[in-house]
Formats: structure tokens, C-alpha cells, sequence
């Protein structure tokens, strides 16, 4: 189940809900941001979760100290909050200024420079430093021991730190830090359906949840026990468990459909 295809709504079509019945798929919001943001206890980061409103509009806003409303960046300032974007997803995955030049000339069709990005990456930086500090020092720490624990205790192993192919040895580092966000945020999501699956159990629900795809945690619900189904998931994903940052519980995005494509497959092959 985890090699399904994300965006192939062929495949994800022919998981069908029985009559009655729905697909229910929950998604964790910006889940490996919010992570960071809590391991690295950095506040700047954590206030962006607990402002509300549009996550990248507000980074772009605190990053670039913008002088319009957050509401208003995507409209005023759409390549500012496209940088912002793109080193927000970047930066769990090593990424530079010609990565992120790449990224946001692709995203905003406008054409944004090495130098540009990198005077982005650094403005971030200044901004989310508690955030930078902690990439260092867990870069640091795996370059040197080859392994690095998660949140919750699992140890990944990285030999390959000690290779003499920088590209290899650089590879190793980066898996090792995004292992470190990944891990917590797919476990986050693990022991909520755990939690879930027992409820339904002591409820006597009807609902099943079938698979755990990705970081999405996919349910056939009854249409009589959605609103109920939904609810307490969402209690249970957010269920503090020494990860959560104080004020602003993870977000949960949830998707219902007949089926797994969200109705993408009969939009595509059989209109």
C-alpha cells in the first residue's frame, strides 16, 4: 500500500467505498514544518503555527517583514511567498541556492536568481535561527556517529557518512535529518490510528480503517458515522504526545469521497 501512487487516480480509483459508505483519507497539515518547529524549540516558527490564517503567507510576511496584511501577500507579494514556500519545503532537504532558484522560477513562471535565493536562505535563517542552529548541530552529530535517533526512539543507521564521495557522504547527512522530521511526523500519524482503531473497537463502529499510505491514514465510514469518525480522529492525531506545540495542535486535512481518487477518476476517464 505505501507504493501507491500519489497523483495516479487510475489506481487510486479502483479503491471504491461500498454502497453507503465512503473513503475517508486524513492528511497531516505541513506536518515535517511543524516537527522542525517543536524539536528545535524555535518560537519565531512556532508563532507562525499559532498565528492561524495561511501558513506561507505568514512565513513570507515574518521572513521578508512585508508592509501589508498577511491576507494580501499572495496577491502583492506572490514571489516573495513563492521563496518562502519553496525554502520551507527545501530545507529538510538540503536545499541551496540553485535548487531553490530552480524551484521558484518553475512555481511562479518568473525568473528568480542564485543570488536572489541565497540572500532568501539567509534572510529565513536570521529569522528562524533556533531552526538553523538545530540542522547544524544534528547534521553535526550524524556526520560524526553514522546514526541519529528520532523523537520516538528509532534508530537510523547512516554508514555512509564515513564515505570519501562527498555526494554520497552529503546524501547520508540529509537522510539523517529528514529522517529526523519524517520519522516523528509519520508516527504522529501511527499511534493516532492506533488510538483510533481501538475506539472504533469499544464503540462498536462500523467504520475500518485499511491502510496507513504515505503519511495519510485511509477509512471505508459509514456515512451515519462521518462527523463522528472525523471528530475523534482528529482528537486523537492531536492528542498531545510531548511533540505538540503549546496553543496550535497539528493540523488535520481530511478528504471523503466515493473513492480513493476523490472522484479525480471518473472526472478524468469517464466524463
Amino acid at each position: 500500500m505505501q507504493q501507491l501512487p500519489r497523483d495516479n487516480p487510475a489506481v487510486k480509483g479502483c479503491i471504491k467505498a461500498a454502497t453507503g459508505s465512503k473513503i475517508v483519507a486524513m492528511d497531516l497539515t505541513t506536518a515535517e514544518v511543524y516537527v522542525a518547529a517543536k524539536l528545535a524549540e524555535d518560537e519565531a516558527l512556532m508563532d507562525v503555527f499559532r498565528s492561524g490564517g495561511n501558513f506561507h503567507s505568514t512565513i513570507a510576511h515574518k521572513v521578508f517583514r512585508l508592509p501589508c496584511p498577511v491576507e494580501d501577500v499572495a496577491e502583492l507579494y506572490s514571489d516573495r511567498r513563492q521563496a518562502a514556500k519553496a525554502v520551507t519545503f527545501g530545507i529538510m532537504y538540503g536545499a541551496g541556492p540553485a535548487k531553490i532558484s530552480e524551484q521558484v522560477t518553475k512555481d511562479s513562471g518568473k525568473y528568480f536568481s542564485k543570488n536572489e535565493a541565497a540572500e532568501v536562505i539567509n534572510e529565513y535563517f536570521q529569522t528562524f535561527h533556533k531552526l538553523k542552529s538545530w540542522i547544524e548541530t544534528n547534521q553535526k552529530f550524524i556526520e560524526q556517529n553514522g546514526f541519529t535517533y528520532s523523537y520516538f526512539g528509532r534508530k537510523r543507521r547512516l554508514p555512509n557518512v564515513a564515505s570519501e564521495d562527498k555526494g554520497i557522504k552529503s546524501h547520508s547527512i540529509r537522510s539523517g535529518l529528514n529522517f529526523l522530521v519524517q520519522s516523528a511526523a509519520s508516527d504522529i500519524n501511527l499511534l493516532g490510528a492506533i488510538d483510533m482503531n481501538a475506539f472504533i473497537q469499544s464503540q462498536k463502529m462500523k467504520s475500518k480503517i485499511f491502510a496507513l499510505v504515505h503519511d495519510s491514514i485511509l477509512a471505508e465510514v459509514p456515512e451515519d458515522e462521518l462527523d463522528f469518525y472525523c471528530e475523534n480522529l482528529k482528537k486523537f492525531i492531536q492528542m498531545d504526545r510531548g511533540i505538540s506545540i503549546p496553543g496550535a495542535p497539528v493540523g488535520c486535512d481530511f478528504e471523503i469521497g466515493e473513492d480513493y481518487s476523490m472522484g479525480k477518476f471518473e472526472k478524468q476517464y469517464l466524463c
